[in-house]
């Protein structure tokens, strides 16, 4: 009933939506802040989800990231109407996949 958003380096972002003790680096996906995508994949997700009324968008900034796609991020969740939303710093295990793929 979420979805999380990581910002990366060189204004890469990558979203999944699976249990963190499931996740592999395949569970990854890329996509683009152009085009309102995120939005899109929000009230997608949204849409699909069990519970709509607390789906939840989990947003987390890497080192590497930069403000402003954080704002891009806050403005597309606008865009999809989606209120609920935590912020928070990448688990270790979604770090260690992060960093693979910047490999």
């Amino acid at each position: 009933n979420q979805v999380t958003f990581i910002l990366g380096k060189e204004n890469r972002i990558f979203y999944y939506q699976k249990e963190l003790q499931d996740l592999t680096i395949q569970d990854y996906k890329e996509i683009s802040l152009e085009g309102l995508e995120v939005a899109k994949i929000i009230k997608n997700l949204k849409a699909k989800a069990p519970k709509p009324n607390i789906f939840t968008v989990i947003l987390k900034p890497t080192d590497d990231s930069n403000y402003k796609n954080f704002v891009d991020m806050m403005d597309e969740m606008a865009i999809a109407k989606q209120e609920t939303y935590g912020v928070t710093d990448l688990k270790p295990k979604e770090e260690k996949l992060y960093q693979q793929i910047l490999k």
